[in-house]
């Protein structure tokens, strides 16, 4: 079956269980999700998942929330036995309340981010505490509890803290002469620029600009909440015939009925089915939960990006 055809049937599975209730921007992402992961949905796994949710946790939970279809399948592909997936995040989350992460939808995504290992959650909690602590130097409002995952995931890349932080200010400040608007969404496409290297790189602003004005060429425009799409294109180095194929991938999306209305919805699926799967490389999560202050919008981009990091090894090496 053919990547997009099974976007299409990823989106039947996923439409059958979730219903109408749930907003089709969500529902097409999660089933870009799967179909970018070479996962099938299963109807009685996600619904035994999304019932011990249910049964677990208090019904002011994020994981209650209009995010608990987002969080589920994230679980569902973790590959873990349901009950266990589900104790993980849980004490995941409890880590970081330990540590004064504030509470909220963005600290369950930080969580969704940390490994699986236990013995590698001090470091990797205080990573992220450094790493926040050093953007705040340099952008001291921008830098809050939605920047969480950013610094989980971030944070637990090689690389000096200090420089990291530094480089992404350089990179927000060379942006903002592009006509990149200053503000949230410019924040985390800098930050996702460092992560394939925490130093400046002179040719990356270049880099992100030719991308965008050339997406823009054949009309395909970035929203500002898609600003971290063309970051990980430019982190990533992919070439023009890589580019091309998201193009090509993103008009064949577009001619679907499912997109009609809803076409921005398939630029960060055409990226993550553009990109090849990585053997050994357990997906990670739903970082760019943080590119929206709309939840329901930030959904789509977190389904993207959990590709785009189990993903973007292969893809880089390829391209080299």
């Amino acid at each position: 079956m053919m990547k997009i055809q099974k976007v299409e049937h990823n989106y039947n599975k996923l439409k059958e269980i979730l219903g109408w209730s749930v907003d089709k921007r969500v529902t097409l992402s999660l089933a870009g999700y799967y179909t970018s992961l070479e996962k099938d949905v299963d109807s009685v796994r996600f619904n035994k998942i999304k019932e011990i949710l249910k049964n677990r946790v208090s019904v002011f939970s994020p994981l209650r929330s209009h995010l608990q279809p987002l969080f589920t399948s994230v679980l569902d592909v973790s590959g873990q036995e349901p009950e266990e997936a589900i104790d993980q995040l849980l004490l995941k989350v409890e880590e970081l309340k330990k540590k004064s992460f504030k509470m909220n939808d963005y600290t369950y995504v930080a969580a969704l981010m940390m490994s699986d290992e236990s013995d590698k959650w001090d470091f990797e909690i205080s990573r992220a505490m450094e790493l926040m602590s050093a953007m705040k130097v340099h952008h001291r409002f921008l830098t809050n509890s939605d920047d969480y995952p950013f610094a989980i995931f971030l944070g637990k890349l090689e690389g000096d803290i200090t420089t990291r932080a530094a480089t992404m200010n350089k990179y927000y400040e060379e942006l903002k002469n592009h006509k990149f608007y200053a503000g949230n969404e410019l924040q985390w496409l800098s930050q996702v620029l460092t992560y394939t290297n925490p130093g400046y790189d002179k040719e990356t602003v270049p880099r992100v600009v030719v991308i965008r004005d050339g997406f823009k060429s054949v009309k395909i425009k970035f929203s500002i909440s898609q600003y971290p799409l063309i970051g990980f294109m430019a982190a990533l180095k992919l070439n023009e015939n890589q580019l091309m194929d998201i193009v090509e991938t993103y008009r064949a999306l577009t001619n679907m009925k499912l997109f009609t209305w809803y076409k921005e919805s398939a630029l960060p699926i055409a990226l993550g089915l553009t990109l090849n799967p990585s053997r050994d490389i357990r997906e990670t999560t739903a970082i760019s939960m943080t590119t929206s202050l709309e939840l329901l919008l930030q959904a789509q981009q977190a389904m993207m990006i959990s590709s785009i990091a189990a993903t973007s090894f292969a893809s880089s090496s390829n391209s080299n």
